[in-house]
C-alpha cells in the first residue's frame, strides 16, 4: 500500500469520515433504495484502491499516476450512472430490455477496472480466476456436454455483469458489503483502538500462561478471543503474532513451530463466533437463516477446533519439556480486573441479536457504547488521531472487501446464469457414487485448492456454489452444507503452496514461509476433522436432545485428542509408531455416529492410553528458561 504525501492524505481522511458516517448512520436508522445504496457504496470504495494501491512494484510509492486517477474516474461514473438512473434500471429485465451503447461501455470498463482492483489489492489468483470464469462466459456456446450453453451476445453478457440487482456487480453479495459488512469493520476498529484488543491478549496472558508451553496455549486463546473481534486470519495473526511469536521462541519452541502455532490459532479466529468474517454474512443472506442462528450453531464446531489446535500445542510442550511462564510474566488479575469492562460490548451485541435486532443495528448500537466504555480510562479515549486512523483503516478493509464481493458477484452472475453450478453438482454427485464421504472429501479437495491464494469469502462463495447443491442431494441440510464449505474455505490459507496465514506468521517469526506452511497444515489438521464430524453428527449444530448434543460433543473432543496425540506423537508418553497408527484410527471411528464404530472408537482410544501409559518411556525433562 502507498505511503502517500499529507496533500493526498487528506481528500482521503475526508472520504474516510464521509463513508463510515455515511454507513454508520444507513445501518442505524435504515438503508435506502438497495440499487442506490449499492451503488454509493461502490463509488466511495473502488477508487481507493487505485489510490491507495500501485499497478506494479515499479510505480510510484507516494502518489497515484494518472492511470490510476482514469480508473478511479471509471469507477466512480460507472457506479453513479446506476445511482442516477435506478428508478429505470429497477424497472427492466434482464435479456428483454435494450442494452444502451453506454451501458454497455461502461459496464465492460467497471467490470475491467474490479478485476485490476482485485489483482491490485487482493490475489493475482482470484484476479485470474475472474478472468477465467468471464473467459467461459464468452466462450460458452463451444464448450462440449455439461459446460456447453447457448452463449451471449457482447452486450447481454455485459448486461449480467453490471445492471441486474440480485447477482453482478451490483448483486446481493455487494448489497451484504454495503448493509452490514462496513459497520462490523468499524466495529472492530472501535475496539482495537479503545484498547479492548490489547485486553483480550492480556486477558489470554492470565489464562493461559500459567499452563506447561503457556506460551503457545497464548497464542491459541488470545488468537481465539481476538478473532472474535476481527474476522481476518492475517489480521488476527499480526495482531497477535507480534507478542506471542517471539514469547514462543524465548519459551523454547523453534521459530517454524512458533510461526505455525500462530497461524492456525489465527485462522480459527474467523470461525469464532460472534464475528466470523464477511462469509457468515453471506450465508445469512443466502440461506435465509438468521445470523443469530448462525453464530450459535457454529460455537461447538469452533470449540472443538481450538480443542484440537490447544491439544497439539500441548503435546508438543510435553514432548520437549516446555515450562510455563514465570509469574512476573503474566499480568495481575487486579490490572485485568480494571478494565473488564471491555468485556461489555461482547456480552451486549450477542444480547442484541439474541433480542431479535438485525446485525448491523447490533453493532451500531455497541460502537457507541463501546465509546463511551472508552472514556472510563483517559488511556483509552478517542481522540482526533485515533478517530482518524478508526475510520481510514476501515476504509481501506471495506474497500478490499467491497472489491472481493463485486469479483466474486460476477463469478456467481456467470456460474448461474448459465448452470456451469448445476453442472458442477452434477459431476460431484456421479463422482461420488453416490457415497457421502466421498463427496465430502471431493468438495474438501476442490475448496482447499480455489483458496489457495483466494479470499476466504471469495473461495466460499465459489465452493459453496458448487458444493452446496452436491451436498444436498445428499439430504445434508442447508445450513451443515454450508458450514462445511465455509469452514475448509477459512482453512485453505494453511493450505500450501500458498498458506497466507502461515507465511505472514512466518514474517514475523523469521522462519522459512514454504516449511512454515507444511507445519501448519500438519499442526491444523484436527481442525480439518471438525466439519466432517457436524455433516455426519448434526447434534454438534444443536440439532436434537440435550443428550445427543453432549454424547455427539463428548465423542468428537475425544476424537480430536486422539488425532492430535497421533499426529504429534504424544500423549502422557512419547508414542511409538503403532501407537501413533491407533490413535489415528481410534479419532476417524470416533467421527461416526453408529453405535458399533463409536464403541469401536471408545474402545481403542482407552486401548491405546493404557498402552502408551504403562509401555512408554518418561516424558521429557522441563527445559530451562535463558
Amino acid at each position: 500500500m502507498r505511503s502517500l504525501k499529507n496533500h493526498w492524505m487528506i481528500p482521503l481522511y475526508l472520504l474516510a469520515l464521509g463513508a463510515g458516517f455515511f454507513h454508520y448512520y444507513t445501518s442505524g436508522f435504515g438503508s435506502p433504495e438497495p440499487r442506490i445504496f449499492r451503488g454509493v457504496h461502490l463509488c466511495l470504495l473502488l477508487p481507493v484502491i487505485f489510490i491507495l494501491y500501485p499497478a506494479t512494484s515499479r510505480s510510484p510509492k507516494h502518489r497515484p499516476t494518472w492511470l490510476d486517477i482514469t480508473a478511479a474516474l471509471i469507477c466512480i461514473a460507472a457506479t453513479l450512472y446506476t445511482v442516477f438512473d435506478a428508478e429505470r434500471l429497477n424497472t427492466r429485465f434482464v435479456g428483454f430490455h435494450e442494452v444502451l451503447p453506454l451501458e454497455v461501455v461502461l459496464g465492460a470498463l467497471l467490470g475491467v477496472a474490479v478485476i485490476e482492483a482485485c489483482r491490485r489489492a487482493l490475489s493475482k489468483w482470484f484476479a485470474a480466476t475472474v478472468v477465467l470464469v468471464m473467459g467461459y462466459l464468452f466462450t460458452c456456446q463451444y464448450w462440449p456436454g455439461l459446460f456447453h450453453f447457448k452463449g451471449f451476445s457482447f452486450d447481454r453478457a455485459i448486461e449480467i455483469l453490471y445492471l441486474p440487482s440480485d447477482d453482478g456487480i451490483f448483486g446481493f453479495l455487494t448489497g451484504i458489503s454495503a448493509e452490514i459488512l462496513y459497520i462490523y469493520i468499524l466495529f472492530a476498529g472501535v475496539l482495537t483502538a479503545t484498547g479492548a484488543g490489547d485486553f483480550l491478549i492480556r486477558l489470554a496472558t492470565w489464562l493461559a500462561g500459567w499452563a506447561r508451553g503457556g506460551s503457545a496455549k497464548i497464542s491459541v486463546v488470545s488468537s481465539a478471543l481476538y478473532g472474535t473481534v476481527s474476522g481476518s486470519t492475517v489480521a488476527n495473526v499480526y495482531a497477535t503474532g507480534s507478542f506471542t511469536i517471539p514469547l514462543m521462541k524465548k519459551s523454547g519452541y523453534s521459530a517454524k513451530q512458533s510461526a505455525a502455532v500462530e497461524a492456525i490459532s489465527g485462522v480459527g479466529g474467523q470461525i469464532m463466533p460472534p464475528i466470523m468474517g464477511a462469509g457468515s454474512f453471506i450465508m445469512a443472506e443466502v440461506t435465509g437463516v438468521p445470523y443469530f442462528t448462525i453464530i450459535k450453531v457454529a460455537v461447538i464446531p469452533a470449540l472443538l477446533y481450538y480443542l484440537g489446535v490447544m491439544c497439539m500445542v500441548h503435546f508438543i510442550a510435553l514432548k520437549r519439556g516446555i515450562t510455563p511462564l514465570n509469574k512476573e510474566q503474566r499480568p495481575q488479575g487486579q490490572s485485568l480486573l480494571r478494565r473488564s469492562y471491555f468485556i461489555l460490548p461482547f456480552v451486549l451485541i450477542v444480547s442484541l441479536l439474541a433480542c431479535g435486532y438485525s446485525p448491523s443495528k447490533s453493532a451500531f448500537h455497541t460502537i457507541w457504547v463501546t465509546i463511551l466504555l472508552s472514556f472510563l480510562d483517559k488511556k483509552t479515549w478517542l481522540n482526533r488521531t485515533k478517530i482518524l486512523g478508526i475510520f481510514f483503516k476501515s476504509l481501506v478493509n471495506c474497500a478490499l472487501i467491497a472489491a472481493v464481493l463485486a469479483g466474486a458477484g460476477m463469478i456467481v452472475a456467470v456460474l448461474t446464469r448459465t448452470g456451469v453450478a448445476l453442472s458442477f453438482g452434477s459431476i460431484l454427485v456421479s463422482a461420488s457414487q453416490g457415497h457421502l464421504l466421498l463427496a465430502m472429501v471431493l468438495i474438501f479437495v476442490i475448496v482447499s485448492v480455489l483458496g489457495t491464494g483466494i479470499p476466504t469469502t471469495a473461495a466460499y462463495i465459489i465452493g459453496v456454489t458448487v458444493g452446496a447443491q452436491a451436498l444436498g442431494n445428499f439430504e445434508v441440510s442447508l445450513l451443515a452444507a454450508h458450514l462445511f464449505v465455509f469452514y475448509y474455505a477459512v482453512l485453505a490459507d494453511l493450505t500450501p503452496p500458498d498458506a497466507v496465514t502461515s507465511f505472514a506468521a512466518a514474517n514475523l517469526a523469521g522462519s522459512e514461509p514454504m516449511a512454515t506452511g507444511i507445519e501448519g497444515f500438519r499442526l491444523g489438521i484436527a481442525g480439518f476433522l471438525v466439519p466432517f464430524a457436524f455433516i455426519f453428527q448434526p447434534a454438534l449444530l444443536l440439532k436434537g436432545t440435550p443428550l445427543e448434543i453432549l454424547a455427539g460433543l463428548a465423542s468428537t473432543g475425544i476424537g480430536v485428542v486422539c488425532l492430535a496425540a497421533g499426529v504429534i506423537g504424544q500423549f502422557t508418553r512419547p508414542l511409538n509408531p503403532l501407537m501413533r497408527v491407533t490413535f489415528l484410527a481410534s479419532s476417524c471411528l470416533l467421527v461416526f455416529p453408529s453405535t458399533y464404530t463409536l464403541l469401536l472408537g471408545l474402545g481403542l482410544t482407552l486401548l491405546a492410553m493404557l498402552w502408551s501409559h504403562f509401555t512408554a518411556p518418561p516424558l521429557a525433562k522441563p527445559v530451562k528458561k535463558p
